[in-house]
């Protein structure tokens, strides 16, 4: 039953290659993935790694590694960004980099506008020496060697914060392009907001929603609320569902696309340069037997008179 769910995934990730972006849940905590003007609104230098194995248990289920650097230059008139991502399921995967330079502008006492360009390019590859078919008739659909195909591609994003509030748009796979090995990437546009709130001296609560949309199939909602607690612990979760509108075709396996889970996540801050978070899925689906795991690692560095703990630790 594992060949056969290794060998299905197989065939609907090559047969699209590139259509679905990776999926992550702390994204919360590391904008830079999704939205390149992310980059410089800590003010600070920020490193963060992310590790995600999704369906563990399930032979050729997804992982992802991606590891992000930013910083603000310039007075923090400039926001540098750099990330780098190696997506797997099965025999297939994608390796992508991108450098990516936001322009921030001060709007207020603590408001500013940032404008975000990302350019890079992804290496698309699929190892047929991992494929062992077992109808012949596949033989001449399914490589038997080691291919790849590098491309070129591009994000672009606008970023809006101040101390307590933040509203993303931003848009991935802008390069549009026409390859015999990897069909034309999906364009997926992202809308993220949340908000900060006050409940205690020691407690505060923020929730946050995020839109992913390819304008073509179901769109993904995620719904999260957090607590921190002492300055120092996210304790929180969030709800991931499918949803519809517009006018868009039926999915040809609604199970699948509506990609309902459930997100349970913390983040706990060992110092104020060093933290760690972790984030357990449990999807809704027919795969709801196989949980998701995630890890995150991430690294502060700024100079104790120029930190800004509200940025730090809100967003």
């Amino acid at each position: 039953m594992k060949k056969l769910l290794l060998f299905w995934l197989l065939l609907l990730g090559y047969g699209a290659s590139a259509q679905q972006n990776p999926q992550y849940s702390q994204y919360i905590f590391n904008g830079l993935v999704i939205n390149p003007a992310y980059a410089g609104s800590k003010g600070i230098v920020n490193i963060n790694g992310i590790y995600r194995t999704q369906w563990v248990g399930l032979e050729g289920a997804p992982t992802t590694q991606t590891l992000s650097l930013d910083a603000a230059v310039a007075r923090e008139k400039i926001g540098l960004g750099l990330h780098v991502m190696n997506d797997q399921i099965g025999a297939q995967g994608q390796k992508s980099f991108y450098f990516s330079t936001a322009f921030r502008v001060r709007l207020g006492e603590s408001a500013r506008l940032a404008l975000g360009l990302a350019g890079g390019a992804s290496e698309y590859y699929i190892d047929g020496t991992q494929l062992h078919p077992t109808d012949p008739g596949f033989d001449s659909a399914i490589p038997t060697s080691y291919e790849r195909s590098m491309l070129p591609d591009a994000k672009a994003g606008v970023f809006f914060n101040t101390e307590r509030f933040y509203l993303g748009l931003s848009a991935s796979n802008l390069v549009g392009f026409k390859n015999d090995f990897v069909a034309t990437p999906t364009r997926h546009y992202f809308i993220t907001t949340g908000y900060v709130f006050d409940l205690s001296d020691m407690i505060k609560f923020k929730p946050s929603v995020l839109l992913k949309d390819d304008l073509k199939s179901t769109a993904n909602l995620d719904l999260n609320s957090f607590f921190l607690i002492g300055d120092r612990i996210w304790l929180g979760g969030g709800y991931r569902m499918g949803v519809k509108y517009l006018s868009k075709p039926n999915p040809e396996n609604q199970d699948l696309s509506m990609r309902n889970a459930w997100m349970g996540m913390t983040e706990i801050y060992f110092t104020p340069k060093i933290k760690i978070g972790y984030s357990h899925d449990i999807t809704l689906t027919s795969l709801k037997s196989y949980a998701t795991h995630e890890v995150s690692i991430g690294f502060y560095f700024f100079k104790k008179e120029e930190a800004r703990t509200l940025t730090v630790r809100y967003f």
